[in-house]
C-alpha cells in the first residue's frame, strides 16, 4: 500500500516540506519522492496493460481467428505504448 501524506512544494525551487509531529528520535535522510499524478498515472497505465494480458490469457479464439485476434491485441498494446512515448 502507497502511503500519501500531505505537505507542500516551492512553486520557485520545487522544495518540499512535509511536516510530521517528532517522537523524539528523528533523524533527516535523503529520500526519493515522486508525485502522487505520476502514480496514478502509472497505476491507470497498468489497469490498461493488465487488461490486454488478461484478454491474453482468457481469450481464446477459434482455430481460424486465433491470428485475427492476437493482431487486435497486439495493435491496442501498440497504441497504448505509444501515448506513453508520445507517438513514436
Amino acid at each position: 500500500m502507497i502511503e500519501a501524506i500531505e505537505g507542500w512544494q516551492c512553486i520557485g525551487c520545487g522544495k518540499i516540506s512535509a511536516d510530521r509531529p517528532c517522537v523524539g528520535i528523528c533523524q533527516d535522510r535523503r529520500v526519493s519522492l515522486v508525485l502522487a499524478s505520476d502514480v496514478e498515472g502509472l497505476q491507470l497505465r497498468n489497469k490498461k496493460l493488465e487488461s490486454i494480458v488478461r484478454r491474453l490469457l482468457l481469450s481464446k479464439p477459434h482455430a481460424n481467428a486465433w491470428e485475427q485476434s492476437f493482431k487486435a491485441l497486439q495493435a491496442e498494446a501498440s497504441r497504448l505504448l505509444s501515448e506513453e512515448t508520445g507517438g513514436d
